[in-house]
């Protein structure tokens, strides 16, 4: 019963925050019955599910450009500000990082317990839905799942290559199961492609992106329809992340080929997206966005953490400055994402300029990563094919650029470093990798250990008995 409440709650907090995107009749309590007696109603319910993980408790802030930065020693080790010091120094048992970390397992729980609702009203009431919108309904909300439990798992739990026998999460596959299994490590893993392989299935042939290609929309809110949201490469591009920090390197390429080779997606033209006019000018490269999040409240959230603020006559510093932006991109101003994404030191990736022609959205994942993937996954298979996909991402990158005949894995990273600021991807880099973080401390690199790694799961969660 308190689990019901709970998502009750959490449904009316959704929708009460996304007016726009929908039209629900609210008193006291969701009327679940009248919400998933229509079509509509799921699509609604699907759309709350977006809204939730744009928040800035989720990928709206703290799992893209805050807390995961911090961690991936983004920010300068000195200057950032006081509030964010023990999370530099992963001191996870301090209480307000403690709360953080919590806030954060509660949060994505929270939102797999909507998804999970979803799920649960299609296979009791889906027939109110024409066939192809329910399978799109029903693959989403699985492609959701899946994602959601990973990044569960990339964050609390050891890194699977390393640890065979490591313990897992619980595997929340039903709504309001009050305390659902926790699994081992490896059977996550084959949960999260379980949930994918029907995300797939579902997708595959119901999926409006099968007649569309997004980045050649005249209209770009409408080609924000296929990549806001869980669309089928998005699956394939998740399945390619899941594979790699897998260790399948094989399965890894198999899938991030099929995205690369869809051509749904492309690599930054600087004709088309740079070399326009300011208002049209593309730094955030949505052409390449596979799977992404819209939140108006991003450009104001990036600048309150990465821009000096004024309070009368006194000026507070940034309380999340860039470490080294000119050192990462060498300070070449050719680079379009050191010329786009900084501006003397300062992050600017959400908030250079408005441009009317895209919404403020948050990449969860991108076709470089694709080409990231496939240059890691193959380099012990076919070093020449992994130089042929990092020069194919730098020439989309850095005008005028001279192609590497010979690259080494520290090349491959390099250019993570460089690509992910801002999206909290880089951490899991460094913990897929096993590699000591570099900070800008001037006191030497961070080991790579489980005591930074693996974020700790909350004590209630323990006491409760799912571990």
């Amino acid at each position: 019963m308190k689990s019901r409440l709970l998502i009750l709650a959490m449904l009316m907090l959704i929708f009460s925050s996304c007016k726009k995107w929908l039209d629900v009749d609210l008193i006291n309590q969701v009327d679940e019955n009248k919400l998933f007696s229509r079509e509509q109603g799921f699509v609604d319910a699907l759309a709350g599910s977006y809204n939730q993980m744009a928040e800035r408790e989720l990928y709206g802030r703290k799992l893209s450009f805050e807390m995961l930065d911090v961690l991936a020693q983004y920010y300068s080790y000195n200057g950032i500000g006081v509030e964010y010091k023990q999370m530099r120094d992963y001191q996870y048992k301090d209480a307000a990082v403690r709360k953080e970390i919590d806030d954060v397992w509660r949060d994505l729980y929270s939102n797999i317990a909507a998804v999970n609702n979803i799920i649960r009203w299609e296979q009791k009431n889906g027939s109110v839905m024409r066939p192809n919108i329910r399978k799109k309904v029903l693959g989403e909300a699985l492609g959701l799942r899946a994602y959601l439990h990973f990044d569960l798992m990339r964050l609390f739990c050891e890194d699977i290559k390393f640890n065979h026998l490591a313990k897992g999460i619980p595997y929340n596959k039903q709504f309001g199961v009050a305390l659902p299994p926790a699994y081992t490590l490896a059977e996550c893993y084959q949960l999260v492609l379980s949930d994918l392989e029907a995300a797939w299935d579902n997708l595959n042939e119901a999926d409006p992106i099968n007649n569309n290609v997004p980045y050649l929309s005249a209209n770009k809110n409408m080609a924000d329809r296929d990549v806001a949201r869980m669309n089928k490469y998005a699956v394939r591009a998740l399945m390619a992340r899941v594979y790699l920090a897998k260790g399948d390197k094989v399965n890894a390429i198999r899938c991030a080929k099929e995205v690369v080779d869809s051509h749904k997606f492309r690599l930054l033209d600087f004709k088309t997206s740079i070399d326009v006019d300011d208002n049209k000018k593309d730094i955030l490269f949505s052409d390449e966005h596979i799977f992404s999040l819209r939140s108006d409240s991003i450009p104001d959230l990036s600048a309150r953490l990465h821009f000096e603020t004024k309070k009368g006559n006194a000026t507070e510093f940034a309380k999340l400055p860039f470490g080294d932006a000119s050192g990462v991109y060498g300070a070449n101003m050719d680079d379009a994402r050191y010329q786009f994404w900084f501006d003397l030191g300062k992050v600017t990736k959400y908030t250079r300029i408005k441009m009317p022609v895209f919404s403020p959205k948050i990449p969860l994942i991108k076709l470089s990563e694709m080409y990231l993937i496939l240059a890691e996954a193959s380099y012990d298979i076919d070093r020449d094919q992994a130089a042929v996909y990092i020069n194919t991402l730098r020439r989309a990158r850095i005008r005028n650029v001279s192609d590497w005949h010979f690259i080494s894995r520290d090349n491959i990273f390099e250019e993570m470093i460089r690509e992910f600021p801002g999206e909290g991807q880089l951490f899991f880099a460094y913990k897929r990798l096993n590699r000591a973080i570099r900070n800008t401390a001037g006191t030497g690199d961070i080991e790579p250990s489980n005591t930074i790694f693996v974020l700790p799961i909350p004590d209630k969660e323990l006491e409760n008995g799912n571990r």
